[in-house]
């Protein structure tokens, strides 16, 4: 019996040549990407289409059209290897489409897998099983991958960590959440004060402020590397 992956992988390697070409004009077509979440993912993420019980077709999408107008963006930190990735993946995906299927909030949550497989082939199999997009295997197992497991302090797996529409982190424990609340009626489980911040302040006014704080926090580490360089000379 065939497997998807396997699909995956031959598909791929009879059409690699017109691939890198097809990309190569989308690249220098692509109008410039900004916002919170090209910086951390990327210009591009995958989709996958199930063709039929045995074969698939990925999809490279631009972020920003894989991610307009979602109101929550997952991080889900998984791997093959992973027992209890494998025994979560089902649930988040059955919760995922309850989420997505409200009324009036229909498709606002979107999830972007960030594997922690050992090789492409795992990869491929593994993410048969997912409905939502994902980092390409090589980000998401190389250095993008590693900033993202930092930056959410990912201690192990699985983990899926919430943002909002900016980027800003609504909570890193939403692995632990849904089996306490599998109808999602919390969800996305923010603190009061938070609710309240996003409730007063437009999407539009949240995006200024954080650029403001990141544009600070950049000179501010600047200036202390400066300072850093000068007391050691």
């Amino acid at each position: 019996e065939e497997s998807p992956s396997a699909s995956i992988q031959e598909d791929a390697a009879v059409a690699d040549t017109n691939e890198q070409q097809e990309e190569t004009t989308k690249a220098n077509s692509m109008p410039v990407q900004t916002g919170p979440f090209i910086d951390l993912f990327g210009d591009t993420l995958l989709s996958i289409d199930m063709i039929n019980a045995t074969s698939a077709q990925l999809k490279t999408l631009s972020t920003s059209e894989a991610l307009r107008r979602k109101s929550v963006v997952g991080v889900y930190f998984s791997a093959d290897w992973c027992g209890p990735c494998r025994q979560f993946t089902p649930e988040l995906v059955s919760f995922y489409n309850k989420i997505n299927n409200r009324r009036g909030k229909q498709g606002q949550f979107e999830i972007v897998w960030v594997s922690r497989c050992r090789d492409v082939q795992s990869y491929a199999q593994y993410f048969t099983q997912m409905n939502w997009v994902a980092l390409p295997p090589d980000e998401a197992m190389g250095k993008r991958g590693e900033m993202l497991s930092s930056l959410y302090k990912v201690k192990g797996i699985p983990t899926l960590v919430l943002l909002d529409e900016v980027g800003e982190v609504i909570t890193l424990h939403a692995r632990q959440k849904i089996p306490a609340d599998k109808a999602g009626i919390g969800f996305p489980w923010r603190n009061p004060l938070a609710q309240i911040y996003v409730t007063l302040l437009p999407k539009s006014l949240r995006l200024l402020i954080k650029s403001h704080i990141s544009e600070v926090v950049g000179k501010l580490q600047v200036s202390l590397e400066n300072l850093k360089s000068v007391a050691e000379t």
